[in-house]
């Protein structure tokens, strides 16, 4: 009797043991889901271009990114269009929308998220261990109906907290407080790009933003070639 009741407590600790996971499995096997950390290490720029839509406005974006270094980002809305750049250490914008067709600095403020902008919020989590981010795993939690793995990151623009499936191991979504205030998303839509897994729709919420933005992308490149003059200050 005594040996069957060790036997039954053990068969119910393996699955409970097997559950447990650490962050840096998870993040290893969130790297799996996009495709492998050879494939995401190996993505130096990513063209990518979407369908907008906030407050009942139609909008298209474009972005440019030479990962963790610059980033171009073209919106058109209304017939005009809002270009943000971060290159390096120096950013700037223009926004006929408030007024300006001339390109202005990016204020010191905003360039504490510059790291940010320069990687595509849908590959974040992928360069963590890269940028030697402090991380930990909160613990596992429902996100947007799915049962999720909470990371906690804490980045130089603030802390967030990104939900990985913890079946499918894809981001679920992220929620966070940048220096511009509370900002939040939820993607969904996974598809491949040559070898790379990633969702084609999201949902973002942004202190700064005047509503909710629900987007799609229409088309991705990467590893295309990128003219260093898209950066420079007209």
């Amino acid at each position: 009797m005594k040996k069957q009741l060790i036997t039954l407590v053990a068969l119910v600790a393996i699955p409970a043991l097997s559950f447990a996971q650490t962050a840096d499995e998870v993040i290893a096997k969130h790297l799996t889901a996009l495709g492998g950390a050879d494939k995401i290490a190996a993505v130096n720029t990513m063209d990518l271009e979407q369908s907008m839509s906030v407050m009942g406005m139609d909008l298209t974006s474009k972005s440019t990114y030479v990962i963790g270094k610059s980033m171009r980002s073209d919106i058109s809305v209304m017939g005009q269009q809002i270009t943000t750049v971060i290159d390096g250490d120096k950013g700037w914008a223009i926004n006929p929308m408030q007024g300006g067709n001339t390109p202005q600095d990016m204020p010191a403020e905003a360039m504490k998220a510059s790291k940010n902008l320069t990687e595509p919020q849908v590959l974040q989590l992928a360069y963590v261990k890269v940028n030697k981010y402090p991380y930990e795993l909160v613990g596992k939690e429902k996100f947007n109906g799915k049962d999720a793995f909470n990371l906690k990151v804490t980045r130089p623009e603030g802390a967030f907290s990104y939900f990985v499936d913890a079946s499918t191991y894809q981001l679920l979504g992220l929620k966070g407080i940048s220096p511009q205030g509370e900002v939040s998303a939820v993607f969904s839509d996974y598809k491949a790009q040559d070898g790379i897994t990633m969702p084609y729709s999201s949902e973002i919420t942004a202190a700064n933003a005047p509503g909710a933005i629900t987007a799609k992308v229409t088309k991705v490149v990467f590893n295309s070639t990128v003219e260093p003059k898209i950066f420079n200050k007209p």
